[in-house]
């Protein structure tokens, strides 16, 4: 039967599936501070705009210390839309970093993930149309994590803003999506998790984007 939605089917390979996890590598951008998200026809980001001055911030961890999930939300007479989540350890406890995730709490950002693999889907970029706010609940545990905190980002649940597609693909190869997180990084850096600034400001913002 003809459903007139889906445009190529699905062949699979099993004996060369794909790595799964994530590397522990996050690039995240205060969700102000883009100006505008470029894609080319098949729904690849190919550009990312920084307003003037404004950088994306990179962490670093260990091993699966950077988790991403993607979810189908179903809305009552509306479409079904998608959820973007990701989550992340900061490994210190000060209070320097007590007041970052206090920003982050209050804040929204934009984030870039790195699948397993080095393909050329493997870097996505999550919460592009609405960005990504801290999800409501633990976020510290003393008997887990060696008692480090564990943030949970996830389209903002607030039963309005959701994303419509799911995470794009950053290039249009691998080689092509480290130039352009590369172009958008703060100067010599990277920066670790005592470095971020994030927005203070809670209520939803609109970012000028352009779609193709």
């Amino acid at each position: 039967m003809e459903i007139g939605l889906i445009t190529i089917g699905s062949e699979p390979d099993c004996n060369n599936m794909p790595p799964s996890g994530t590397r522990s590598r996050l690039i995240l951008m205060n969700y102000s501070d883009v100006n505008r998200i470029y894609s080319d026809d098949y729904g690849r980001v190919v550009s990312i705009a920084m307003k003037p001055e404004k950088f994306a911030y990179e962490f670093f961890g260990f091993r699966a210390d950077v988790k991403k999930i993607d979810e189908v939300v179903k809305r009552e007479k509306s479409k079904q839309r998608i959820k973007h989540s990701v989550s992340f350890i900061i490994y210190e406890e000060g209070q320097e970093q007590k007041n970052n995730i206090r920003r982050i709490v209050n804040g929204r950002v934009i984030a870039i993930v790195e699948s397993n693999g080095k393909t050329d889907d493997s870097i996505e970029i999550l919460g592009r149309e609405c960005g990504l706010a801290i999800a409501e609940g633990q976020i510290r545990n003393a008997y887990e994590n060696a008692g480090l905190f564990t943030i949970n980002m996830s389209t903002p649940n607030n039963g309005i803003e959701f994303e419509t597609k799911l995470p794009q693909t950053v290039g249009v190869n691998y080689q092509d999506g480290l130039s352009i997180i590369e172009d958008i990084l703060i100067p010599l850096s990277p920066l670790t998790a005592d470095n971020i600034v994030v927005i203070t400001d809670s209520t939803i913002i609109t970012v000028d984007q352009t779609y193709y």
